[in-house]
């Protein structure tokens, strides 16, 4: 698993998520991901085009991080997952608390 931050504006930026978040990667997504959700009042975008699963203890960490994200101002939204990733936020109820999308965030000026 890879993954690749781009800020997008002060507020808005995109962690593309490059492989499946196994228990054996669960760490570095789990750090990445929680350094970001410091910020305040940001938005944060995961792209999740590479990814087909996540393990229960990615939607424990990314349930988590949304939580945290949301009581510094800001957001978490998920876009680009596949039909089987789709099954896996529906069957963990991510997608009850996690915007998701197909397209990309539009450009930030």
């Amino acid at each position: 698993m890879a993954l690749e931050f781009q800020d997008l504006s002060e507020t808005a930026g995109v962690l593309k998520v490059g492989g499946d978040v196994q228990p054996e990667t669960i760490e570095g997504y789990r750090k990445k991901l929680y350094e970001l959700c410091e910020r305040k009042n940001f938005t944060l975008h995961l792209d999740m085009r590479g990814v087909e699963h996540l393990s229960s203890w990615a939607i424990g960490v990314t349930a988590l991080a949304t939580q945290k994200i949301r009581q510094s101002g800001g957001d978490l939204k998920i876009y680009g997952a596949g039909d089987n990733l789709k099954r896996i936020l529906k069957f963990s109820r991510l997608d009850m608390i996690i915007e998701s999308s197909s397209d990309p965030p539009p450009p930030q000026s």
